[in-house]
C-alpha cells in the first residue's frame, strides 16, 4: 500500500469521527432530581487502582436524558471536562447548578458529589472536530481530593499517554467505571499522515478505543500529569479519537 493511499485510507477513518459526550440515560431518578445529586453509583473495577481525581460528569439541564461525560479536577474548586458536555449551560450563560460530578470510593476517599457553580473558561466554538474542545467548571465547594497538575509541553508522536475515563455499564444504566487504558499520540509531527489536518492543539490518539461518556477523560503522562482531555472518538473497532492537549487551557485559569 503507498503511504498516499494510507493517508487517504486514515481520512476516510477520520471521517467517521462523532462527539462522544451525550451518552443518554433511561433513569427516571436522574431525571427527576432538581438541584440534588444524581443517582447513579461510580466505582472502579477490583483489578484496577482507582484515580481519586476523575469523576462521572452528569448534566441534568437536557431536554429529554442528562447528559453524561467524564470530567477532572484540576485545583480544590475547578475541573475540566469536554466543552461540548456543558452546552446548553453555555448557551445560558455559563451557569451550570444543574451539573454534577461523582466520584468513586477510594482507599483514601468516600464516594462523593460535587456540584458545578459556572463555566469560567471554554474553548473558542469551531466547526469541525478538529477544533479543540474544553471546558473549565467552577464548583460550589472545595474538596480534599488530589488535583491532577497540567502538564504544558506539546506532545511527540509516538507518546504513549494513559487515558483515565468513567464508562456506563453495558447492561445497568445507572452503574458506571473508572477506567484506564493506554493511548499512542499520533498528529502534530510532519512526517505523520495526520499532520494536514490536525491543528497543533488538536493531536489524534490511535490504539485507544473511545467509548460514549468519554469525552473530558483526561490523558495522563507517566509523572502523572494531565497532558489533553478527550473530546471526539470513533467507531471503537476503529479504536481513534481525539484530544484537545492541556496547553491549550489558559494559564491564567485559576486552581485555588
Amino acid at each position: 500500500m503507498t503511504r498516499r493511499s494510507w493517508f487517504f485510507d486514515r481520512l476516510e477513518i477520520a471521517a467517521f469521527l462523532f462527539l462522544t459526550a451525550c451518552q443518554p440515560s433511561s433513569s427516571n431518578t436522574a431525571r427527576e432530581a432538581e438541584l440534588a445529586p444524581p443517582r447513579y453509583h461510580v466505582s472502579c473495577p477490583a483489578s484496577e487502582e482507582c484515580h481519586e481525581s476523575v469523576a462521572l460528569l452528569v448534566g441534568l439541564s437536557a431536554l429529554r436524558e442528562p447528559t453524561r461525560c467524564t470530567a477532572a479536577l484540576i485545583g480544590p474548586t475547578t475541573a475540566v471536562t469536554a466543552g461540548h458536555c456543558v452546552a446548553r449551560e453555555l448557551a445560558t450563560g455559563g451557569v451550570c447548578h444543574d451539573v454534577w460530578l461523582g466520584f468513586a470510593e477510594t482507599p483514601t476517599q468516600k464516594t462523593e458529589w460535587l456540584g458545578c457553580s459556572k463555566v469560567s473558561a471554554v474553548s473558542s466554538t469551531g466547526d469541525t472536530l478538529m477544533a479543540p474542545d474544553y471546558a473549565v467548571l467552577q464548583l460550589r465547594t472545595a474538596t480534599a481530593r488530589p488535583a491532577l497538575p497540567l502538564g504544558r509541553r506539546a506532545l511527540s508522536t509516538g507518546d504513549v499517554v494513559r487515558m483515565v475515563s468513567v464508562t456506563p455499564d453495558r447492561f445497568y444504566d445507572d452503574l458506571h467505571e473508572v477506567r484506564t487504558r493506554r493511548c499512542v499520540v499520533d498528529g502534530g509531527d510532519p512526517s505523520s499522515p495526520w499532520s494536514p489536518i490536525a491543528p497543533h492543539t488538536v493531536r489524534v490518539l490511535s490504539s485507544c478505543p473511545i467509548h460514549e461518556g468519554n469525552s473530558g477523560a483526561p490523558l495522563l503522562d507517566r509523572q502523572g500529569r494531565m497532558r489533553g482531555l478527550v473530546h471526539a472518538g470513533g467507531p471503537p473497532f476503529f479504536a481513534f479519537g481525539l484530544m484537545t492537549e492541556s496547553g491549550r487551557i489558559p494559564d491564567d485559569v485559576s486552581v485555588d
